[in-house]
């Protein structure tokens, strides 16, 4: 039997709405409602690409909302976006850039995490968003992990699973429903998904004693839906070699069955290299669904998705998938919009007078002195100091950390410290060290903000040389596993961030020295 409202829809149409596609502009405009006929997908994937400023948006997720009403496309049309804070934070032009993960990780504290989710969701709620592809509940066992890094909360699955939970429930109160993600773990890998399909080598007792904690706890904090990694598991034959976002046995065996999860379970963007150059479209499409998948993301190519959805109805047609799957599928699908419309009829945002003070608050809360071990801080005002800062650029496609100039050195003129600033490449070679080390003696001490110094070694060397000349203070702007590899004389403040109210809290932590 069809589920109610499907029944007068097409088997295209049923299969489009199982489809979160994205838009190549930034406004929903008539060629914006000609695709949306032809391919009438489920839902819609913003990007930083369709984002220019606060008005633009809101403007294009009306129109957005508009012509998916227009095409009977769900009462609460499923609009969706990577909102993390930290390095994947999209409105942080036009609203105060709230600290990611890892940053909120050096709290430990339940509190801040249900804050940030609130702060996030407050964000989203009044641009009429009402979901985020968020919280990130990989757990980050290997520090060398190129994707995942300050995006996890940390080493430790029971935090992992404390904070990530604590993060739901503040996206709730906001009115937003939320994707955990990425099941089962892309902490452990060593891989870019979004250039190619990693392995990773735990069994899965392995698995379930870590990286599926934060996955439980979230099931038990009624998350409303868990994204699925493209991840192969060699050491697990159940999966017979295929990703966990295309197996059977991680999706529904697994996740669905074991776990008990009722919620939506979507594909990461099959569009990333990891499944793209791996099979062909209309056999992801079919994989994906046979798995178990509800809502599969592709959110950029038109042709792909059209060969994805052939590739589906070609299953259906010849009796490799049953309607009734797809049914199944939908009547989820019309849950989750439900469950939209519910968190929004109950929501309590944070108003948008206190985003500013609350995300300060927030922030200066992450910051922490690590070690003093010379007792350098505070700084003085009677000594010279050299402050060499990374560019920031991004590291990875799941990041959009902006490559401006750091504001740190501004801060501390303005606090009447005497210091001159150097920016440097994140990797610098031998030439540029001994530069560096040469115009020293004009200095007393040096401030070093480093960025991911355990994988940019150059950043080692350089610190290195510096402790052998002058005292060093070390600030650790993204990953905090730079901490154990600097020197151990040196002063040490984790940061994991690069906001301009981290670098705000960082000056206070120098000019107080303590954390406050």
């Amino acid at each position: 039997m069809k589920p109610s409202g499907t029944a007068s829809l097409t088997l295209e149409q049923k299969i489009a709405r199982m489809c979160v596609t994205g838009l190549p502009a930034k406004q929903a405009d008539l060629q914006t409602e000609v695709r949306l006929k032809a391919l009438p997908a489920g839902g819609m994937g913003l990007f930083p690409h369709n984002i220019e400023h606060e008005d633009q948006l809101r403007c294009l997720i009306r129109g957005m909302k508009d012509t998916a009403g227009r095409l009977g496309l769900g009462s609460l049309y499923y609009l969706s976006i990577d909102e993390e804070g930290g390095s994947l934070a999209n409105l942080k032009a036009f609203y105060p850039h709230v600290p990611g993960n890892r940053a909120v990780g050096l709290t430990r504290d339940p509190a801040a995490a249900f804050l940030q989710g609130r702060l996030i969701g407050s964000q989203l709620a009044a641009l009429g968003i009402p979901m985020s592809w968020a919280p990130v509940l990989d757990v980050n066992t290997n520090i060398l992990n190129p994707v995942v890094g300050v995006r996890s909360y940390g080493e430790e699955p029971a935090m992992v699973a404390e904070l990530g939970t604590a993060f739901i429930k503040g996206m709730h109160e906001a009115g937003i429903a939320v994707t955990a993600k990425h099941f089962p773990g892309h902490g452990q890998v060593d891989g870019d998904s979004h250039l190619e399909l990693p392995a990773c080598g735990l069994t899965l007792e392995e698995l379930k004693s870590g990286p599926l904690i934060p996955f439980k706890a979230a099931i038990a904090a009624d998350c409303d839906a868990i994204m699925m990694a493209h991840i192969v598991f060699p050491e697990i034959p159940q999966a017979v070699g295929l990703p966990a976002s295309l197996s059977p046995y991680f999706v529904t065996d697994l996740l669905r069955n074991e776990l008990g999860f009722q919620g939506i379970i979507c594909t990461d963007d099959v569009e990333m290299g990891a499944i793209r150059n791996t099979f062909e479209p209309e056999l992801i499409g079919e994989l994906a669904v046979t798995a178990g998948n509800d809502m599969l993301l592709m959110c950029h190519t038109p042709e792909f998705q059209n060969r994805v959805i052939r590739g589906i109805g070609d299953a259906v047609h010849k009796g490799r998938i049953a309607e009734a799957r797809i049914d199944e599928s939908l009547q989820r699908i019309d849950r989750l919009q439900e469950r939209m419309q519910l968190h929004s009829r109950h929501a309590s945002p944070v108003p948008r007078a206190e985003w500013d003070s609350r995300t300060a608050e927030l922030t200066r809360a992450t910051v922490k002195l690590q070690r003093d071990p010379r007792q350098q801080l505070p700084l003085s005002p009677e000594l010279r100091y050299l402050l060499l800062l990374p560019q920031p650029e991004r590291l990875t496609l799941a990041d959009n950390t902006d490559s401006k100039e750091l504001e740190l050195g501004a801060l501390l003129a303005d606090r009447g410290f005497n210091l001159s600033v150097q920016y440097i490449h994140n990797n610098p070679a031998s030439g540029m060290i001994n530069e560096i080390i040469a115009g020293l003696e004009e200095y007393d001490t040096v401030i070093f903000g480093t960025w991911n110094a355990h994988i940019f070694s150059g950043q080692l060397d350089l610190a290195g040389a510096i402790n052998r000349k002058k005292p060093l203070i070390a600030a650790v702007l993204r990953n905090p596993y730079d901490a154990g590899r600097l020197p151990s004389s040196a002063s040490v403040i984790l940061v994991c961030g690069t906001s301009f109210y981290s670098l705000e809290s960082l000056a206070d932590v120098l000019t107080n020295g303590t954390t406050l």
